[in-house]
């Protein structure tokens, strides 16, 4: 990925690097943050079992 974005979002970008040990490459970030915003914003699924938030109610308390 050659994308140049601009200076608050390289710096941004570099911090989520530098937060994540083991994050590889720049393309590996930006790929783990599309994810992330596209599983939290319904457009992929979750990997996640489970019943989802609103949902819940009294009667799947344990």
């Amino acid at each position: 990925m050659t994308a140049s974005f601009e200076p608050r979002i390289e710096h941004a970008l570099q911090s989520f690097i530098t937060d994540h040990p083991g994050m590889t490459s720049r393309e590996e970030a930006v790929s783990a943050i599309l994810e992330n915003w596209f599983t939290n914003h319904g457009y992929l699924p979750s990997d996640q079992q489970g019943t989802r938030p609103e949902n819940l109610d009294a009667s799947n308390d344990d």
